[in-house]
């Protein structure tokens, strides 16, 4: 037995070569002229090989495969209507005698600057790759007026269309020279997953890698000669070295007949999503393949879901090449209630599927959120004060003064506008988008104004969260509160009037509160909603001498009043039970109201406990 190295050895002590250049001529292309070299030794545990195209006319593969060539690559096609006129005949006489086969597609983005998919479609019908073939190859050498900002997403648009028409990740052709001048040397493309690199890099001992090594992945294959010898061949032709003994990780893989498996993760608090990892790359994930479902039911719980791919990058559900999905709740998972996450339940019409179209086996887990939660879950939905004014955009506005409290938004563009109130009630307030502070507001004003702007521009693209934190502080000397208002919210040029807030009470410390603290607020008609399923709820608070009243509901009924003041600090739980097992809304409304004894009029959250 001949060992690839050996008969590679062979093949190169013949060897002629155009002498090295920044960047080589298309693979296949006949040189201009040509002089023998002394050859370097092969890279050890390497396979040789060779990439064609028309340019080497009728080839005698019977006697390449006898030489020791190991793999070939041949050219397909080119722009969007360009096919290479020997590539059938090449493709079928390299795998009749055994030789590992691929196709290479010849990029021009210069002349198809803003929409490569064309070209993806034309490579993939033309080359028609299957499994057993190399893996897919994007050979870049045109650029066009494309800066390198402009070629790399051509770039990416090009592998992304082909990966997801053929489930597998193509290999990129360039030179070192060639990635410098024409991506900028950019590790982008290494980045979003392609990290297989043939490096044409002539008449060196080694190559020289770009974009820092392709991100350390090294080089898959190695075009060391624009022309060399090979019997069979006349004239010139392309050789390279395979980076390994074992062309496997490079080969498209057979379909299989096992069952992708899934593997479910649940949330353990009442926010958190439902994650389902893959065994392997899937498609076709969608609310009837994917669901959340309350237990005792079965109903269906209102739920997004995303995707994304082994690289991280968010991809689409039905189509495109997926190993995760995340399933998130529109609303916090309710406390008490009992839930199972299911893929491909029984009687699925579309069911997710591999890439060979096996469905992925059916699995089940069945959890439940935590049935007491603390004053800052997500389980709990606080309400400001709502303030009726003609002058407001929907003719009222919301508006808290405990320091602390804070009013969040979410929402998608580059500009984002907070309309207000300023007035003789209103004090300071802290803005922060997406956890960075962007100033501190006086609202004060010796008299009132309504829609008052403050607008934040020149942000990223993509979803942001604007959060508007009351600081409990007077905006001037003799200030009568220190009110922080919220009117309405405008993303882009659009003013919505209601916008749906993430509200919050103030916050105080509290040496008995079950975490150090406790939520707090002393507005009339602020509220605290706690939705339970079970047949009671405790509410744990604290008691004291700045501590009020407050009226509970339980839903829409009103089951009792409460009064929260002591002479000394204490904690204490208003208790609510005897209902029927289900889903029920506690309400809590704070009146504003204290005895006269009382220092304040507070009423405060420090956690709820679900009764069973």
């Amino acid at each position: 037995m001949i060992t690839g190295a050996v008969v590679a050895l062979g093949l190169i002590s013949t060897l002629s070569s155009t002498a090295a250049v920044a960047q080589p001529a298309p693979a296949g292309s006949a040189p201009d002229h040509a002089h023998a070299f002394e050859p370097f030794p092969p890279p050890p545990d390497s396979l040789p090989g060779i990439d064609v195209s028309h340019h080497q006319n009728s080839i005698d593969w019977t006697q390449v495969a006898a030489s020791g060539v190991r793999f070939a690559i041949a050219k397909a096609s080119e722009g969007t209507g360009y096919i290479d006129p020997l590539y059938s005949t090449n493709r079928a006489g390299a795998l009749a005698t055994g030789i590992a086969f691929g196709a290479y597609h010849f990029a021009r983005p210069d002349l198809h600057p803003f929409n490569p998919i064309p070209e993806a479609d034309h490579f993939v019908d033309t080359a028609q790759p299957a499994p057993g073939n190399i893996v897919p190859v994007l050979d870049l050498e045109r650029s066009g007026d494309l800066s390198p900002a402009e070629l790399t997403d051509w770039v990416l648009q090009w592998l992304d269309h082909v990966t997801a028409r053929t489930g597998v990740r193509p290999m990129v052709y360039t030179s070192p020279n060639g990635w410098r001048d024409r991506m900028a040397g950019t590790t982008a493309i290494a980045d979003a997953g392609y990290t297989m690199l043939w490096i044409a890099h002539w008449n060196v001992a080694s190559p020289t890698l770009p974009a820092n090594g392709w991100q350390g992945n090294g080089w898959r294959i190695w075009q060391y000669s624009n022309c060399g010898n090979v019997p069979g061949i006349t004239g010139c032709v392309d050789l390279d070295w395979y980076d390994g003994l074992d062309l496997t990780p490079i080969v498209i893989p057979s379909p299989d007949t096992e069952a992708p498996v899934a593997t479910i993760a649940t949330p353990t608090g009442v926010a958190g999503p439902v994650t389902v990892s893959f065994s392997e790359i899937v498609h076709g994930v969608s609310p009837d393949s994917l669901s959340l479902r309350l237990t005792a039911s079965g109903a269906p719980v209102d739920a997004t879901i995303t995707c994304a791919s082994q690289a991280g990058r968010q991809v689409d559900c039905q189509a495109g090449n997926v190993i995760v999905a995340v399933l998130r709740t529109a609303d916090a998972l309710v406390p008490g209630q009992s839930y199972q996450a299911i893929v491909n339940p029984t009687g699925t019409v579309t069911p997710i599927v591999d890439r060979g179209g096996n469905p992925a086996t059916t699995a089940e887990a069945d959890f439940a959120p935590p049935t007491e939660v603390e004053q800052a879950s997500p389980a709990i939905r606080y309400g400001w004060r709502s303030v009726s004014s003609t002058h407001a955009f929907g003719r009222s506005y919301v508006t808290e003064h405990l320091a602390g409290a804070s009013a969040s938004f979410a929402f998608t563009g580059r500009t984002v506008t907070w309309y207000t109130v300023t007035g003789p009630t209103q004090g300071k307030a802290s803005v922060w988008i997406d956890g960075r502070a962007k100033g501190t507001f006086n609202q004060y004003a010796p008299s009132m104004s309504f829609k008052v702007p403050r607008s934040f521009r020149h942000l990223a693209r993509g979803d942001h969260t604007i959060t508007i934190r009351v600081l409990g502080r007077d905006g001037a000397k003799g200030a009568a509160d220190t009110q922080v208002s919220i009117d309405a919210i405008a993303a882009g040029s659009k003013v919505i009037w209601t916008p749906e807030l993430r509200l919050g009470w103030g916050r105080a410390r509290n040496a008995n509160a079950s975490g150090g603290d406790v939520a707090v607020s002393d507005l009339a008609r602020t509220t605290a909603t706690f939705t339970f399923y079970g047949t009671g709820v405790d509410w744990h608070t604290v008691m004291g001498p700045h501590q009020g009243r407050a009226k509970v509901y339980v839903d829409g009924a009103l089951r009792k009043a409460v009064d929260n003041y002591a002479s000394a600090p204490a904690t204490a739980v208003r208790s609510i039970g005897g209902l029927a097992l289900g889903e029920h809304e506690l309400r809590i409304v704070v009146l504003g109201q204290a005895r006269p004894a009382a220092r304040g009029a507070e009423t405060s959250i420090d956690a709820f406990a679900v009764i069973p």
